[in-house]
């Protein structure tokens, strides 16, 4: 019988726990139908098993389908046992896994390694990106170079990309690409993100004054060594951003600034989720 995913705390355990097709397939079907297998076409219960095929078929609309039906797993080459192993590895590291990393670990390929970790990237993205940001809001820019160094020193050449993170305190993380770093191209990207805001936190940069069109804003003057006034700071936000770009620098070493979006996506997804780390391997599994 599988153990809670809960319960496993490291690498060998998750190998033993996933170490079949059979182990995974189960673990999955729970999962998706805790109440029982549905039809994924019209909903019916009870479908028939059809074992030698091991798929169902749905007793009113004739639909044949899997447990991977509808998944990133569905008619993958790789096995279901390689694939967990996988995602589990991108939950629970904090700092994120690379490609090379997983190579290692699962024995395949390094073009395997990268089709896994982008597949499991999209199915992170879907989770954070779900719902409007609300409550105690905090907002700051960045420029991310691609490489993941630092800033630039003297006359080398840099090429970064802007982005904006948007916290909620205590909630969820937004990290996305920007156009520029003018108050159009800023207002663009947020103004979808935005529920219900209590307050607003930012720096005292004159491109996101507009952010008093969206609720209460405050400001801290980083520029005169400003950081917390009463409530008001972006400590929460200024943190993801130091945790990301040690992960990019110490883990990727280099990303390529086409994908750069996607590793924004999986650093928010884990940091969104950081006080339920026991359940991240079922929120990816379930975006699937």
């Amino acid at each position: 019988m599988l153990q809670d995913e809960t319960k496993i705390k490291s690498l060998e355990e998750a190998r033993r726990q996933f170490s079949t097709r059979h182990k995974c397939e189960g673990y999955l079907r729970r999962l998706r139908w805790p109440d029982g297998v549905k039809c994924p076409r019209c909903g019916a219960n009870h479908p028939l098993y059809m074992r030698k095929y091991r798929r169902w078929q749905c007793r009113g609309c004739r639909y044949q389908f899997s447990v991977t039906a509808g998944t990133i797993f569905h008619r993958s080459k790789i096995d279901l046992p390689r694939w967990f192993i996988a995602i589990w590895m991108m939950c629970h590291s904090p700092k994120g896994v690379s490609a090379k990393q997983i190579e290692r670990e699962l024995g395949v390929h390094y073009e395997t390694a990268w089709y896994l970790a982008k597949r499991i990237r999209k199915a992170m993205k879907h989770d954070v990106f779900e719902d409007r940001l609300g409550g105690i809001i905090e907002v700051d820019d960045a420029v991310i170079r691609a490489s993941g160094d630092g800033p630039p020193k003297g006359n080398v050449k840099f090429e970064g990309k802007s982005v904006l993170g948007v916290a909620e305190r205590g909630g969820f993380l937004r990290m996305m690409i920007l156009e520029g770093l003018k108050a159009r191209d800023i207002k663009r990207v947020i103004a979808p993100n935005l529920g219900e805001v209590q307050e607003i936190y930012s720096d005292a940069a004159s491109r996101l004054f507009f952010l008093t069109e969206f609720g209460r804003h405050e400001t801290v003057a980083h520029i005169y060594n400003e950081y917390v006034v009463d409530e008001a700071h972006v400590n929460t936000i200024e943190n993801a951003w130091s945790l990301f770009k040690r992960g990019l620098a110490g883990m990727y070493h280099h990303v390529s600034a086409k994908y750069l979006q996607e590793y924004l996506d999986e650093f928010a997804f884990r940091y969104s989720h950081r006080h339920e780390k026991g359940r991240l391997f079922d929120l990816v599994l379930a975006n699937c």
